[in-house]
Formats: structure tokens, sequence, C-alpha cells
């Protein structure tokens, strides 16, 4: 999906449903990487998925980007109003009920 920030940047986004169990892996995030900014031309890249975490590998190829990666948590708060400006600096943050901190 691709949109626009209110401040005219362009946002794609990649939506991934996986079972809360599941984890987002390297290779899901790779290929979000390999076309983000190459093929659309994003300033925001957004990963968000329905599962509860992404994998170390995964997490860390999204910070080493600068794709933001949102779980489910993030994708909650998102849906009940929160700005996405303000999920961005948590990126990944947090695992569901698995929180590591």
């Amino acid at each position: 999906m691709v949109a626009y920030l209110p401040d005219g940047r362009k946002l794609v986004i990649q939506c991934k449903k996986y079972a809360p169990h599941r984890s987002v892996s390297s290779q899901d995030m790779q290929k979000f990487v390999g076309t983000a900014r190459p093929e659309h031309g994003a300033d925001v890249a957004l990963f968000v998925t329905t599962c509860r975490a992404f994998t170390r590998d995964a997490l860390g190829l999204a910070l080493r980007q600068d794709i933001v990666a949102l779980h489910r948590d993030l994708l909650g708060s998102w849906v009940k109003g929160a700005h996405l400006e303000s999920l961005i600096p948590l990126n990944g943050s947090g695992a569901g009920t698995r929180r590591r901190r």
C-alpha cells in the first residue's frame, strides 16, 4: 500500500496477517526491504503484522534499513487512534505478551 503522511512524505506499507504465535522472519523483512525504497520510492517504510514479534534478525534488518516494524500491540494502538508519528520511534519495541525489558 502506498500513502502520504500529512507532511507529504511517501509512506509504503507492507501488511502481513500472521497467527499470533508466529514471528516475522528475516526473509519476510528482506523481501520488503528490496521493494520499499528501490521500487516504490518510500520516504517512510512500514512493516505491519498481526503477530506478536519480529525475529531478532528481522528487527535488526529493519533497524539497519530504517524500516518501521509494528507488531500487533503497536498496530492495536494505531487502530485505537494513536498517531503513526508517535509509534514510529517505538519501532518494534516490546513483543506482545513476551515483553523483554
